[in-house]
């Protein structure tokens, strides 16, 4: 059936096509580790340190990696899935350690680098497919990466300053402080002459409760799981249309293996240059314009697939429009995430946007299931559009973050927009006259 039979999981485990719930399982449960791995990785960050945290998810993903290559067979292949998924939670200690440590024009251009190794990685395994002939072999080259990587970050990575100073961590915060200023040539005050802000207890409720809160979680939670929810579901659509239906032979491959390495290499390209795009565009017109502009392309791309669905060609260009695109709204729904929430919250606010991404890939894994092969379904299409409508609508309500600098406290929190930000109306102006004319009254 294929040339390099160990080359990928599809290869190493005989993973048929018509053996749909086989395919879609190993997804399913590395979403389904990554759900509370993001949650939990969010509430040791902020608790114990960002670098603490870090340090501990990423040493248990080079763990259960290396189990991978020991351990032979699916089902042990299925447990060590749904553990490397427990795992990602690092990903949310590296955003919160870089965002606090950089200054407000940087953000958007470090996180989307942050973003973009996803896409990097993605590229690299098609490409390590097509050089090594076995999947164990590509496994063994992460742990020696993920390795290299731990060793670096115990060296070379200092523990966040701002959680020191909010955590009241004297000693630390004063000797990297000291630091600090000796690489600068600076002289540094004693700790005791630096503000130290309120040390206050919260929870993950807080989200839903605190007033400036609970609206900005609820839509940048929402649009994390369409976003990822759409960037996965047509990633793989992708793949299967390629690899599953003999479609191989007509794009030049000589097997369907090769047709997923190239793949993989492509997907990558595409979401790279998605998320540079949207760095861009944060850059050049604002965080709030921009997630308007990708939901428009969205939009669009959806309305065409559901009005042509006969049409290959149509069908191939919206799909990678919204394969472009979605990439971006999930790195601008962490970026919102880091931006919005205070201090004490932030790393819990980027792990919640985070498994929020995770649930929308268990509800695109779980939509494989009954996948119509060679069919789109249209009434899923059309869900799929009034969900992004109705998000198109919701996010209006997100306030511009873009030049503004992280709040330690829930009064420098940024408020959700009405339509009167929108529209540029001023309620004060629009009172004005009535008050000049009641003093006017009032004096004759």
């Amino acid at each position: 059936m294929y040339d390099f039979p160990l080359r990928t999981i599809i290869g190493t485990y005989n993973l048929l096509c018509q053996e749909t719930w086989k395919r879609c399982l190993p997804q399913m449960l590395f979403y389904l580790g990554m759900l509370p791995s993001c949650l939990l990785a969010g509430y040791l960050s902020d608790q114990f340190g960002r670098k603490t945290s870090l340090i501990i998810f990423l040493f248990m993903e080079c763990v259960f990696l290396s189990l991978l290559i020991v351990i032979r067979g699916y089902i042990g292949f299925l447990i060590l899935r749904y553990f490397t998924g427990l795992c990602i939670g690092y990903f949310v200690n590296c955003e919160t350690l870089i965002i606090e440590g950089l200054k407000v024009e940087y953000r958007s251009t470090f996180l989307a680098s942050i973003w973009c190794s996803f896409s990097i990685g993605t590229l690299l395994l098609g490409a390590m497919s097509v050089i090594f002939d076995r999947y164990i072999d590509m496994v063994a080259c992460v742990v020696i990466y993920n390795a290299i990587l731990l060793f670096l970050y115990l060296l070379c990575i200092d523990e966040s300053l701002r959680w020191l100073l909010i955590k009241q961590k004297k000693d630390r915060a004063q000797y990297m402080l000291n630091k600090i200023a000796y690489q600068n040539n600076v002289k540094m005050p004693k700790y005791e002459e630096i503000p130290k802000p309120a040390d206050e207890q919260y929870s993950i409720k807080d989200f839903f409760v605190l007033q400036k809160s609970k609206m900005l979680t609820f839509i940048l939670l929402q649009l994390s799981i369409l976003s990822f929810y759409l960037l996965v579901d047509f990633t793989q659509t992708s793949k299967d249309s390629i690899m599953c239906n003999d479609n191989y032979e007509r794009y030049g491959f000589k097997d369907s293996e090769q047709a997923r390495a190239i793949n993989f290499i492509l997907s990558g390209c595409v979401n790279f240059i998605g998320v540079i795009l949207t760095s861009i565009l944060c850059r050049v017109v604002g965080r709030r314009p921009t997630v308007a502009l990708e939901l428009w392309a969205c939009l669009v791309a959806l309305i065409l697939m559901i009005s042509m669905t006969k049409k290959h060609a149509i069908h191939d260009i919206s799909s990678y429009i919204i394969r472009l695109v979605a990439p971006g709204l999930v790195y601008l729904s962490s970026l919102y995430s880091l931006e919005v929430h205070i201090t004490p919250l932030r790393a819990r606010a980027v792990g919640l946007a985070i498994s929020g991404a995770a649930f929308g890939g268990i509800l695109s894994s779980i939509k494989d299931f009954f996948r119509i092969r060679n069919e789109p379904n249209i009434i899923i299409t059309a869900l799929e559009i009034v969900a992004v409508l109705y998000m198109l609508i919701l996010c209006m309500k997100l306030p511009e973050t873009q030049g503004r600098s992280l709040s330690d406290n829930v009064e420098d929190m940024p408020e959700t927009m009405g339509m009167t930000d929108w529209c540029k109306c001023n309620a004060e102006d629009e009172r004005t006259p009535l008050l000049e004319r009641e003093s006017s009254v009032s004096s004759g």
